[in-house]
């Protein structure tokens, strides 16, 4: 491999849920209750498990892991599951936040197989979470739950790929999933992708047909595209016009292809932007994707070996790069931040702006050779940046799953204590952080349907508007179905606005502090 690859609150349960159903009554904010007192944002590992902890029916060679979190067995709490090269495997929440490795979430034909890309959404539309596993060996499956946590496997054919990411999205937008495939190659190698000997094996658009069957759209991508080292790629609408776009994000750009924004003609065929400003050269891992200037526009912020870098969005389908001006957000090049892997946006601190989450890891690899003056050294913290609700982050402090090789992460409240938790997963070891501090939770928005991917959300709260997406996908991972709304330490939200892809509106009112609301899709 080369480069960046060689990478206290109000009861949550019981009583406060509800369905919610458009409702465009107006309503006047209330700005008349003071805010509670906000506490330092802290982050807490509560469990881990080893390489010797953890299954190891197949040989562990590879590098990358995945964790989708998800509630697989329906009794309403987050589980998680794993791809893992010895063999991917589910982790079962007992209640109260506390995951175990749990042979019983499994394949109908067995053990889960070896894999290091995950992704979980409701497929099929029938009320539970489906998977779709990848792997640098084999084709890719998609695994259809009973509801219980128990899968039955379809394997996709012409996907045997090399795998690190799948993110899914509705690419033509007839109501139900479609997934794009992140495929690089096996054994990346300096000398041979410096010489051309080595390209990417092709990344992949699978689209979902009525009868839930998976199929590549071939000439749906351009073809020039389609062939670079790609790491992580995320759906977004970019150009805001009301479908999903792809940005995709390339390891060892200056040899393969750098980093660029597809752009979706509604139909599910692709062009190309140009000029848009975000056609990053670098060695990119991973790309987070959400608002960082509080200005209602997706930014992106992408890894990379050495500085990351934040993106905004102009709205007009074009980026700047902002990253000298946004504080801790510029991550310098040391021994303890070289490389970065997964990166992503959520209010972990629950005070009315979207942080962000950066995991670090060391990759292995000398970069000298390629120009990247600084050392890889052994233990690189991830950080969390917190925003300060005007485009700026400060680096909270401590870091968090400070051991070697961390990969990625994905986002789910373990504990139902309305804060985001952290899961993580690196080579070779799996940890769940929990976040504490920060202001006092706002609300939980509980989405379901089969097509939650790019919702819009907007929070009124005393008379100001946050506005975040559910934009689940982080490298070779996914997060819960779950938006987490700050208020800012006040006790309501005057109203909350949900548009879903496709148009439809949801509206909710007076949503109160420490609830979860179970939203459908309609």
């Amino acid at each position: 491999m080369l480069l960046g690859l060689l990478w206290a609150c109000a009861p949550l349960e019981g009583g406060a849920n509800e369905s919610a159903e458009a409702d465009t009554a107006d309503a006047a904010p209330d700005t008349g209750a003071a805010p509670a007192t906000c506490e330092p944002y802290t982050v807490t590992t509560l469990a881990e498990w080893s390489e010797l902890d953890l299954p190891s029916r197949e040989p562990l060679d590879h590098t990358v892991q995945g964790v989708a979190v998800g509630d697989l067995d329906g009794d309403g709490d987050l589980d998680a599951l794993v791809a893992w090269a010895g063999g991917s495997f589910g982790l079962r929440n007992d209640g109260a936040g506390g995951l175990s490795v749990d042979p019983a979430i499994r394949a109908t034909n067995g053990d889960l197989p070896g894999s290091e890309a995950v992704a979980l959404a409701d497929l099929d539309g029938d009320g539970d979470l489906d998977a779709m596993l990848g792997s640098w060996s084999t084709e890719a499956s998609v695994y259809w739950n009973d509801g219980t946590g128990v899968f039955t496997p379809e394997v996709l054919p012409g996907t045997d790929v090399v795998t690190y990411a799948i993110a899914f999205g509705d690419a033509d937008g007839d109501g139900d999933l479609d997934a794009y495939v992140s495929a690089a190659a096996y054994n990346m190698t300096y000398e041979e992708i410096v010489s051309g000997a080595q390209v990417g094996d092709g990344n992949l658009l699978l689209i979902q047909d009525d009868d839930h069957h998976f199929a590549e759209r071939v000439g749906a991508l351009p073809e020039d595209t389609r062939y670079g080292m790609t790491l992580h790629s995320v759906w977004f609408d970019a150009d805001a016009d009301g479908d999903l776009d792809l940005y995709v994000g390339n390891d060892a750009g200056p040899y393969v292809d750098g980093n660029h924004l597809l752009i979706n003609d509604g139909h599910g065929d692709f062009t190309r932007a140009a000029d848009c400003g975000c056609e990053l050269v670098n060695y990119t891992m991973g790309v987070g994707v959400g608002d960082a200037n509080q200005d209602g526009l997706l930014d992106l912020y992408v890894t990379d070996v050495g500085p990351p870098t934040l993106l905004w969005n102009l709205g007009d389908g074009t980026f700047v790069n902002a990253t000298l001006n946004a504080g801790d957000a510029y991550v310098p090049s040391s021994e303890t931040s070289m490389v970065s892997w997964a990166a992503g946006f959520a209010d972990l601190d629950a005070d009315r702006d979207q942080d962000l989450v950066v995991t670090f890891g060391q990759s292995g690899k000398n970069f000298s050779a390629a120009g990247v003056q600084a050392t890889d050294g052994p233990v690189q913290p991830n950080q969390v940046l917190l925003s300060d609700g005007a485009g700026r982050f400060d680096k909270a402090e401590p870091g968090f799953a400070d051991g070697p090789r961390t990969r990625t992460y994905a986002l789910g409240d373990f504990d139902r204590d309305g804060r985001p938790d952290l899961l993580t997963a690196g080579k070779y070891f799996v940890r769940v952080a929990l976040s504490g501090g920060g202001c006092p939770p706002g609300a939980t928005l509980r989405l379901h349907g089969a097509s939650l991917v790019g919702a819009k959300i907007e929070a009124e709260v005393a008379g100001e508007t946050q506005t975040l997406w559910h934009l689940p996908s982080t490298t070779s991972s996914s997060s819960a179905d779950e938006v987490y709304l700050g208020f800012g330490g006040y006790p309501s939200a005057d109203r909350v606005r949900i548009t879903w892809p496709g148009g439809a509106t949801s509206e909710l009112e007076d949503v109160a502090a420490g609830t979860v609301v179970d939203v459908d899709a309609p």
